[in-house]
């Protein structure tokens, strides 16, 4: 372990992870909005912190009527297509960070990068950002031309989840599915059946567990947890392209990307896991960290050898 790792675990661990679990203990019945607008204003102070210097020679563009979708790293002579799903619970969007980690991943494939703006709980629930992040899968194919055969699918904690409920809904389509996907320390059980959802709440250095049940009324309301389409690791996963899934082995949700990937290759299909000992959730978008460079090498090897 890396004494950036170290130190990133040991402020995480000081700062954010009280922070979040006094929010979601402070959050009343009535009063979750004002608990998820604490929790935005948070967010936004933090990602202005960590991108005030950022600055990179990797081209950003908006799309023309498209105001949720923006370009990354869209030059002549790249040969892939990553649609990049963002995390935040689905009710927090973190623009700077993801804009930063979009400038380093799709150089480093030789992709553009597509970075989807979807609608957040609880203003829009389910299942708005699932249709929001199929749309652009949808919109990739139809409108763009792009050769599912050249796209990646990828997401990190919600937007793991939305990986995988999006390859899902690729499957119940007409459209064909992508070369392959990543997802970064994926939700995949609503239902909290995986163990590291309580065995790892004191070893997560930055989410508590306590903050899931608030997301998971905020998102899903009244609808069955366990159903295949909101929990994707009760569904039929053999249509799945080749996955790999990258997990921390103290974060609260390991045991849902293990299980993925345990499912995946058991219903016949090819999946990957990559865990990483003690690292902080979704470490690979992190900058400045040897095992986020790591984790890039091993998402290079994968998507070289499926895309």
């Amino acid at each position: 372990m890396s004494w950036q790792i170290k130190l990133l675990n040991i402020t995480s661990r000081i700062i954010v992870k009280p922070f979040v679990k006094r929010s979601a203990r402070q959050s009343k019945p009535g009063q979750q909005q004002a608990t998820i607008d604490k929790l935005r204003r948070w967010v936004v102070r933090m990602d202005n912190f960590i991108t005030r210097k950022h600055s990179s020679p990797v081209p950003v563009e908006l799309i023309d009527g498209q105001a949720s979708y923006l370009w990354i790293n869209n030059i002549p002579g790249v040969t892939r297509t990553i649609l990049y799903l963002h995390g935040g619970g689905m009710i927090i969007h973190v623009p700077g960070m993801y804009k930063k980690w979009a400038q380093r991943f799709g150089p480093a494939v030789n992709a553009r990068v597509l970075l989807v703006d979807y609608r957040l709980a609880p203003e829009y629930p389910y299942p708005a950002s699932n249709d929001d992040c199929f749309a652009a899968y949808e919109w990739l194919v139809k409108e763009q031309g792009v050769n599912p055969d050249s796209i990646i699918v990828a997401g990190d904690s919600a937007g793991g989840y939305l990986t995988l409920a999006t390859l899902l809904r690729i499957g119940q389509s007409e459209l064909a599915k992508p070369a392959c996907a990543i997802a970064l320390s994926p939700l995949s059980d609503f239902s909290f059946g995986s163990p590291s959802m309580f065995t790892n709440e004191g070893a997560d250095p930055l989410l508590s567990n306590q903050l899931i049940p608030l997301v998971r009324d905020m998102v899903l309301g009244d609808n069955l947890c366990t159903d295949p389409m909101i929990s994707p690791v009760y569904a039929d996963l053999s249509g799945f392209p080749p996955i790999q899934v990258h997990v921390s082995s103290n974060e609260i949700l390991r045991d849902d990307g293990v299980r993925i990937v345990d499912r995946v290759k058991q219903q016949g299909a090819t999946s990957e896991l990559c865990e990483w000992h003690k690292t902080t959730h979704v470490h690979p978008i992190m900058d400045g960290l040897p095992e986020s460079d790591l984790a890039l090498q091993k998402m290079q090897t994968f998507i070289e050898r499926y895309c």
